[in-house]
């Protein structure tokens, strides 16, 4: 499991304000990113991103919501899916889903999509530079003004029923849903945007309106503007079209009561699984150990020193590294083979461990849990040292995270995509000191990490191994109280 880069990758050197020159169009005072990127805030809270390039006559709106899976109860999992689905089905501008892709058409859309996350839902497309007023005003007319036709809704509900029955019959997606369902037992409808079909099934429009009243408003919600176009003309355009939305006296905390708070402690003894799983070979298999980790809501500060100890400990010349792969136990082909990573999310963190074995038919079942108890010995050992990390591996780290900031940040586009996930994801603060946080990250602080999140904690321990094998060993993992993963066992909307 790689770690998701999006928070780490982005060059700043501060934020400023600056005063537009006479010559152009008023606009209020904006935080300067970058050299040609900047955000704002209206009046009603919505905030405004927008990445100037006039390297191609084109331009990319985006508008974002911080809802999804992160704000379902079990009752409504799967409706802010079908919400999405439906924005796209007609409004008070285009009546119905042909004229909503006629406009699409017309406008010169290159391509167009909305996705529904885990703490996000998003809708974007890019356009000519010409159409940028008619684009700014589609995605107003189809976030504040959706018709929820009821035949076009219960069309639309039996595509996302299909959607639903097809991830699962997805071996990868039964996998995730078992490890979220199990490491985040409290809440595991709020890691799964797809929702269920029961949830589905039952919908109404009325339920549609609920969200759409509570979620879809100004300060729950942010626009992405990128590429050519100015300052001024993006700030006239958004202040005349949305600076009217109104937040329907819902308050901010309103929503964040709505998402769970996590335990940090799921299992009282490490969990194991297996999969049988037909894409593995007989020759290798995957061990993958899954830790609760530290949440951007609550710690804020231990996401600094988890992303710089595994990004050290993913080095081919790591101590840990090294010392896993000459372990003859676990037949590691060679350092490729072996990695760890920390993903930063709101409310469900998590910190992983991965290993591919060789000659998966001896023993692999106690070779897993034994891999967990090496993790433990030798983070216990590295974390002891005086300079867990030297100076010259931390220049390094630096280094790469600085180029991978130029990498992300040369299109529009993608210094957007980043400046979205930290808007979700954490807050503009956060995103304004992060590489100078990362670089004070002190021993004392990954070893804090160390001791508070993965240190003779019980994580889950999830086997991917060829079906022959697993059918030929089966007896063995029973022994060990391994579980089989199942769609019965993984989807938390089969349980009571």
């Amino acid at each position: 499991m790689k770690k998701i880069q999006l928070a780490i990758i982005i060059f700043l050197t501060g934020f400023t304000l600056f005063a537009v020159s006479p010559e152009k169009k008023q606009v209020p005072q904006a935080v300067k990113i970058t050299e040609n990127c900047s955000y704002f805030k209206l009046e009603n809270g919505l905030t405004v991103f927008f990445a100037e390039n006039h390297s191609v006559p084109l331009v990319y709106i985006e508008i974002a919501v911080k809802t999804g899976a992160i704000t379902q109860n079990r009752q409504n999992a799967g409706l802010f899916h079908l919400y999405e689905h439906m924005m796209f089905k007609g409004n008070n501008l285009y009546p119905d889903s042909a004229s909503v892709q006629k406009a699409l058409k017309e406008m010169g859309t290159g391509s167009w999509n909305g996705t529904t996350g885990i703490e996000c839902v998003n809708y974007f497309f890019t356009i000519p530079k010409q159409q940028l007023y008619t684009g700014l005003n589609f995605w107003n007319y189809a976030i504040r003004f959706p018709l929820m036709d009821e035949n076009e809704f219960e069309v639309e509900k039996k595509v996302v029923i299909s959607e639903i029955q097809g991830n699962i019959s997805s071996p990868e997606r039964t996998t995730g849903a078992f490890i979220n369902s199990h490491l985040f037992k409290d809440a595991p409808w709020q890691l799964d945007p797809s929702g269920s079909v029961e949830n589905v099934k039952n919908a109404k429009v009325s339920d549609l309106k609920k969200i759409k009243d509570t979620f879809y408003i100004p300060e729950n919600a942010a626009l992405f503007i990128g590429g050519d176009a100015s300052l001024g003309e993006v700030y006239s355009i958004v202040k005349e079209l949305f600076g009217n939305w109104e937040n329907n006296g819902v308050k901010l905390t309103d929503i964040e009561n709505t998402v769970e708070k996590q335990t940090k402690t799921p299992f009282e003894k490490p969990f194991l699984a297996v999969v049988p799983y037909d894409k593995m070979s007989k020759q290798f298999s995957q061990v993958s150990v899954y830790f609760r980790g530290p949440d951007a809501d609550f710690e804020p500060e231990d996401t600094y020193a988890a992303d710089l100890f595994h990004y050290y400990l993913g080095d081919p010349e790591s101590d840990y590294t090294k010392a896993m792969v000459s372990d003859s136990t676990f037949l590691i082909p060679s350092s490729e083979y072996i990695g760890s990573g920390y993903s930063t999310r709101r409310r469900t963190g998590c910190t992983s461990f991965t290993c591919v074995m060789r000659s998966p038919e001896k023993e692999l079942y106690s070779r897993a849990v034994k891999f967990l108890e090496k993790i433990n010995l030798n983070l216990s050992e590295l974390t002891l040292k005086d300079n867990i990390i030297s100076q010259e591996n931390r220049k390094k780290i630096i280094r790469r995270l600085k180029d991978d900031r130029i990498y992300e940040t040369e299109t529009a586009t993608g210094l957007l995509s980043v400046l979205r996930y930290n808007w979700i994801t954490n807050d503009m603060e956060y995103y304004k000191n992060y590489i100078s946080n990362v670089e004070k990250v002190t021993d004392s602080d990954i070893r804090r990490y160390f001791n508070n999140y993965i240190h003779n904690k019980n994580p889950i321990i999830v086997v991917y191994v060829n079906p022959e094998l697993y059918k030929a060993s089966k007896t063995e993992y029973d022994k060990l109280g391994f579980v089989e993963i199942t769609p019965e066992e993984a989807f938390w909307f089969n349980k009571k």
